[in-house]
């Protein structure tokens, strides 16, 4: 496998920052709704009841099942031509990553979703949403938000072919491996 590294595109342009903000929000708004809705169901179901512990094992169970499908499917995406220029690469790398981002939010949020309808039908107030909701924000934590970790998985991918993606630069991600820099 042939790695090409940047060659030009060491400094993010004005629209690759301006996507790593939107990005950033996105992510911060999407993943604090999950907070507002705690809040909403604080003053509808209150804090009486607790959940049977069966409950709070199925969350987990389908927390670790998103988790390591999110693994297996969530980071894949199509690699990058290499006769593209560097600047159309950046663009499409751009897009694939919001596109496999939304993917790996969607399938997240179903620990949330799930733990939300089982608030009004199992008897356990607010803490049958609250422990759903944790368990999704740490996985979104993990796998939506732009870190170091999601950003280069998916831009190994994105530069399976040996196209730069710039998706690193643009999210101000050092390339793992070796120090490459003093």
């Amino acid at each position: 496998m042939i790695t090409r590294y940047p060659r030009a595109m060491t400094t993010p342009s004005p629209a690759a920052t301006a996507f790593a903000l939107s990005a950033r929000t996105l992510c911060g708004a999407l993943m604090g709704a999950l907070v507002f809705f705690g809040v909403a169901l604080f003053f509808v179901l209150g804090t009486d009841a607790t959940p049977p512990v069966w409950v709070l094992l199925v969350q987990l169970g389908v927390g670790v099942a998103i988790h390591l499908a999110v693994e297996a499917a969530g980071y894949r995406a199509e690699p990058l031509d290499p006769s593209m220029s560097d600047e159309d690469a950046a663009s499409a790398g751009r897009v694939r990553w919001q596109s496999s981002m939304m993917l790996r939010f969607a399938l997240i949020e179903v620990v949330a979703i799930g733990s939300l309808v089982a608030a009004f039908i199992i008897d356990g107030g607010v803490w049958t949403y609250a422990v759903g909701a944790v368990v999704s924000l740490a996985l979104m934590v993990l796998h939506v938000w732009p870190g170091a970790r999601s950003v280069n998985k998916t831009a190994e991918a994105l530069e399976a072919n040996g196209q730069a993606s710039f998706l690193r630069e643009t999210f101000n991600v050092a390339t793992p491996g070796p120090i490459q820099q003093f």
